[in-house]
């Protein structure tokens, strides 16, 4: 299967977010828990999704964020997690309230949480986008607030680029940019490889902490643009 590569000599600073195209792929996800692969899809419309679906016989998993983009910023809306079996026990859904400017949060973690309209906060997909975004500005280094899960509130994280390396997927090569996300006081470190040529679409995202590692990488482009 050909795609389409855009060579671009220079990164405009005022890329936009609406540019970033929608796509549906297949990824697989792995954990010390489940290895699963299902469909990811971004889908454009009056309320952009990232979402991601995967099931087998043992298990299904369901990941939806839907949000509003406005320039250069997403604009959260709902953040949804459902996993089965149930005994895994990891349901939640989070709501942002921009008349009362609260955050809330049922399942698992319940909770309320300021919202604070002055700095976004993104969950862990649509922060994605944002990624993608100031890679493709050419940024280096940056700092992005993504809403605490279990509590509320936020936890703030450094994004540093580590290098550019040749990647490969669906035999063909490409140039991946590498990016590493940490946070003062934490071991955990996420590494981001963004594939250039594909509108730095994510060809593996690797989680690891002392306790965990999950992994997600791209295995098929379904649609693209």
């Amino acid at each position: 299967m050909k795609y389409k590569k855009l060579f671009l000599l220079i990164l405009p600073i005022n890329y936009l977010l609406s540019e970033i195209p929608p796509y549906s792929a297949k990824y697989h996800f792995e954990s010390d828990e489940i290895s699963i692969t299902g469909i990811r899809q971004f889908k454009k419309d009056v309320e952009d999704e990232i979402k991601f679906e995967a099931s087998n016989l043992i298990a299904s998993i369901f990941f939806s964020s839907k949000f509003k983009t406005d320039k250069n910023d997403v604009i959260p809306s709902t953040y949804d997690i459902k996993i089965r079996p149930k005994f895994l026990d990891r349901d939640q859904s989070i709501k942002f309230n921009y008349q009362n400017n609260e955050i809330y949060s049922k399942g698992v973690n319940e909770w309320t949480s300021s919202l604070d309209v002055k700095n976004t906060l993104y969950d862990p997909l649509n922060v994605q986008i944002m990624i993608r975004t100031l890679a493709k500005q050419g940024l280096r280094n940056f700092n992005l607030k993504i809403i605490d899960m279990k509590k509320g509130g936020y936890k703030t994280y450094t994004y540093s680029f580590l290098n550019n390396e040749e990647c490969y997927f669906d035999n063909q090569k490409y140039n991946c940019y590498v990016y590493e996300r940490t946070q003062e006081n934490s071991k955990r470190k996420v590494t981001y490889y963004l594939i250039k040529e594909l509108e730095f679409m994510f060809l593996k995202i690797i989680d690891i902490s002392p306790k965990i590692e999950n992994k997600l990488v791209l295995k098929e482009i379904l649609s693209f643009g």
